[in-house]
């Protein structure tokens, strides 16, 4: 049998281009696993980087927006490459820290892999609920067994326009409905979307990008490329000992402390 093929796949258009090691070459950190990037346009750029296969896409206007386009169809390009497993990013605002696992032992059998978004708790049509709402920059995908799944999403897709991002409307509508038993929800290290060193309202803060695989948010990206090389694990810093049980009194101050302190996103 042939070794599986993983490839790591994005589409840019405009000025990413020609930039696209602003952040798609992080990515060459994974030994095997190759980079290909479609242009969505009339030409190939003049700025070719090494380590990167460059495939020309000819615009199509079924997805009314250039932008929507390239959403949608990086699903589709896919099935062009004979890859087994692909990781489909986002091409200018998605980084990758440190080496990553192989993509088969991430899928860990699953179809289809994805993290949830900062604000995971949403409404949807068709389930009605989840409280794991997928962000669609960084998407996992065993190719030949999903094909099902994205050819679902691209017609719902070609279907509707609701807004030029409304891409992860159709991903989440269509997986957490009708295929939720065949993905695998990925811990965030993998999509990691917290503000670092800045503050955002309605969003997460962090110190550090230790133990982050995939950093993805384009506000913070400079701070994020000074960052590394990033420790391959968060420290978990120890808990003071109380040294023996507490008083009904210390427990009272003990919890009251605890109410307070900032441990949910506002």
């Amino acid at each position: 049998m042939s070794a599986k093929r993983s490839v790591v796949v994005t589409l840019a258009m405009g000025r990413a281009v020609e930039h696209l090691d602003h952040t798609f070459t992080s990515f060459a950190c994974n030994p095997g696993l190759e980079l290909h990037a479609f242009i969505l346009g009339s030409k190939l750029p003049e700025r070719r980087l090494p380590g990167i296969q460059y495939h020309l896409l000819p615009p199509i206007p079924d997805y009314s927006d250039p932008l929507r386009e390239v959403y949608y169809r990086r699903m589709e390009v896919l099935d062009s490459l004979g890859a087994d497993y692909a990781l489909t990013v986002d091409c200018y605002d998605v980084l990758n820290l440190q080496p990553l696992p192989p993509l088969a032992d991430l899928l860990r059998g699953a179809h289809v892999a994805a993290c949830v978004e900062h604000l995971g708790c949403r409404y949807i049509l068709g389930q009605g609920y989840t409280a794991n709402f997928l962000n669609g920059g960084v998407f996992l995908w065993d190719v030949p067994a999903s094909r099902d799944i994205r050819r679902e999403i691209l017609a719902r897709g070609r279907s509707h326009f609701r807004t030029v991002a409304d891409d992860q409307y159709c991903l989440n509508e269509v997986i957490q409905t009708r295929h939720f038993d065949r993905l695998r929800i990925l811990p965030c290290q993998f999509n990691y979307r917290a503000y670092f060193k800045r503050k955002q309202r309605g969003w997460p803060t962090v110190p550090h990008l230790d133990g982050v695989f995939i950093y993805h948010n384009a506000a913070c990206m400079e701070d994020a490329k000074k960052a590394r090389p990033v420790k391959a694990r968060a420290a978990l810093p120890p808990l003071e000992d109380d040294g023996g049980p507490l008083t009904p009194r210390q427990q009272f101050w003990r919890k009251l402390r605890l109410r307070f302190a900032s441990h949910v996103v506002k």
